[in-house]
C-alpha cells in the first residue's frame, strides 16, 4: 500500500499552507521573483516514452535522484524548475527508463540486505527512483512492457548501484527491508549517462543529521521552486458524449438501458447491472449478480491483474482529464479470507503531483477475480500560466518536527475554481505531525 494516502482517513497529515504573502517574501528574499517564471515546459501528463514502444505512463516515477558519487547528487521531482524544462524528472526519466527496464528483465534472485549497504548503495554511483505507492515488481515490469523472471517482491523505491563492474538493483517496499539483485545492465554505459549529468544541491535525509524526524531516505531538493497554479471543474458534460462507450465498457449497451432520472440523478438499468451519473461529475457502476460483466484482467486473480484491470477502467478519465493524468495512488485488502477484495484508488495528477480531490479520480472493487463496483469521479484540470512559491523542503520539515516524515506536494482546492501545490507532511507509525 502507498505510504503517501490521499484521503485523510488513510493518514495523518499536516498541510504547511504557505499564505501568498509569504510566499512572496520568500521570493523576494531568495531572488526567486528576479526574473520572471516563464509558463511551459512543465511535463504534466508525460508523453509515451522513448524507452520503448510498449512503455506505459503508469511507470513514471514521483522522484528520481542520481548519485554522481562521493555524496554529490541531481535530484529531480518534478518537470522543471519554475517554469524551466531542462533536467526535469521527464529528462532524466527518458535517460534511465531504459535501464530500469532492462535491469527488471535481468535481475536475478534477490536476498535481504542490510539498512546500512542500502544506504551506501544510495551514496554510490547510481540512480534511485521513488514511486507513490507500493507495487509487485512484475507490475512496473509490465509497465514497460517486459517480465520479471527471476526476482519476486513489492517496492516502492528502487536504486540502481554501479559496484563491481557491474549494476545491482535494490528495492525496498513498505517493510523497510531493502534487497538486493544482480542484473546484466551494462555499468559502463549506465556510469556514463550518470556523468552527463551536474550536481544540483539534492540530499537524502540522512545527510542532514539536523532534520532527525525526516525519513532518511526523502530526497531533499536545495531550490526554491516555482509551481504550476491549475484550474479544475466539472467535467459531467463532457460524460454524456462518453456515454455510449462507458456502457459498453461495463458490459451494457445504449440500446437496452432503462432510464430513471430522480433529483439531478440520472440511474441506467440493465438487468442487475446498474450505472449512475450525477450532476456532480460522480459515476457509479455496480453489479449485484454472481456473475459479474467485468472479468479481471486477462483472467488473472494476482495482484498485478487486478492493477492492469483497474487503470484500464480508469483511463475512461483521461479522455476528459484535460492535462491531468490518472494514476494508481493506493491499494488494499478488505473482508475476510473466503470473501477477500482488493480495492483500488486512483487519483488526478499533473507534472507529477497528486491532485487532491473531493473523491478519488477512481475507485475499483475487485472480488472473485472480478470488478464488482466502479466509482469515477470525473474532473477536468488545466495550468492557468501562473506560478506560486512554496518554501523548501528542509524548511518544511523543520517547521514539521517530531517523527519521521515523508515530504511530497499536493495540489489543494483554495476557491474558485483554482489549485495550487501546497506541503503534504505524512507522518509514519503513530506519530502525528506537529504544527509548523
Amino acid at each position: 500500500m502507498s505510504r503517501n494516502k490521499m484521503h485523510k482517513e488513510r493518514v495523518k497529515t499536516l498541510l504547511l499552507v504557505l499564505l501568498s504573502i509569504s510566499a512572496v517574501f520568500l521570493g523576494l528574499r531568495t531572488g526567486l521573483f528576479d526574473e520572471p517564471l516563464r509558463a511551459g515546459g512543465f511535463g504534466g501528463s508525460p508523453p509515451m516514452r522513448t524507452v520503448t514502444d510498449q512503455a506505459s505512463p503508469a511507470a513514471f516515477p514521483t522522484t528520481i535522484m542520481v548519485s554522481l558519487g562521493d555524496g554529490v547528487y541531481h535530484g529531480q521531482r518534478m518537470d522543471g524548475q519554475g517554469g524551466e524544462a531542462e533536467s526535469g524528472l521527464s529528462t532524466l526519466y527518458d535517460l534511465f527508463a531504459e535501464h530500469l527496464d532492462e535491469a527488471l528483465e535481468s535481475a536475478q534472485a534477490s536476498e535481504p540486505v542490510t539498512l546500512e549497504a542500502w544506504e551506501q548503495a544510495l551514496t554510490d554511483l547510481g540512480v534511485f527512483f521513488q514511486y507513490g505507492v507500493e507495487l509487485p515488481l512484475e507490475t512496473l515490469a509490465r509497465w514497460f512492457g517486459t517480465e520479471v523472471y527471476h526476482v519476486v517482491g513489492r517496492m516502492e523505491r528502487l536504486m540502481l548501484s554501479v559496484s563491481q563492474g557491474g549494476v545491482a538493483l535494490y528495492y525496498m517496499g513498505q517493510d523497510g527491508v531493502p534487497h538486493r539483485s544482480e542484473t546484466a545492465l551494462d555499468s559502463g554505459v549506465l556510469g556514463g549517462d550518470i556523468q552527463s549529468l551536474a550536481p544540483n544541491g539534492a540530499q537524502y535525509g540522512f545527510q542532514k543529521p539536523a532534520f532527525i524526524g525526516i525519513d532518511p531516505f526523502t530526497v531533499l531538493l536545495a531550490q526554491y521552486e516555482g509551481i504550476p497554479v491549475i484550474r479544475g471543474h466539472n467535467a459531467v458534460g463532457s460524460v454524456f458524449e462518453l456515454l455510449d462507450t462507458m456502457l459498453k465498457h461495463f458490459g451494457m449497451h445504449l440500446s437496452r438501458v432503462r432510464y430513471l432520472d430522480v433529483s439531478g440523478v440520472r440511474t441506467m438499468v440493465e438487468d442487475d447491472a446498474t450505472l449512475r451519473l450525477t450532476e456532480h461529475g460522480v459515476i457509479h457502476y455496480r453489479c449485484q449478480s454472481d456473475t459479474p460483466r467485468l472479468a479481471a484482467w486477462e483472467g488473472e486473480l494476482s495482484l498485478t491483474g487486478a492493477i492492469e484491470t483497474g487503470r484500464e477502467i480508469a483511463q475512461i478519465l483521461e479522455r476528459l482529464s484535460g492535462e491531468a493524468t490518472v494514476q494508481l495512488s493506493d491499494w488494499h485488502y478488505t473482508g475476510s479470507h473466503m470473501e477477500e477484495q482488493i480495492v483500488l484508488i486512483f487519483s488526478y495528477y499533473l507534472g507529477g503531483i497528486p491532485i487532491w480531490t473531493e473523491y478519488p479520480a477512481a475507485r475499483v472493487v475487485i472480488r472473485g477475480g472480478y470488478v464488482r463496483e466502479v466509482t469515477l469521479f470525473a474532473r477536468t484540470f488545466v495550468r492557468t500560466g501562473q506560478f506560486s512559491a512554496v518554501m523548501p523542503e528542509l524548511q518544511a520539515s523543520a517547521a514539521a518536527g517530531g517523527t519521521p516524515l515523508a515530504l511530497s506536494y499536493v495540489y489543494t482546492e483554495e476557491g474558485n475554481e483554482t489549485w495550487r501545490a501546497r506541503w503534504l507532511v505524512t507522518s509514519r507509525g503513530e506519530g502525528v505531525a506537529a504544527d509548523g
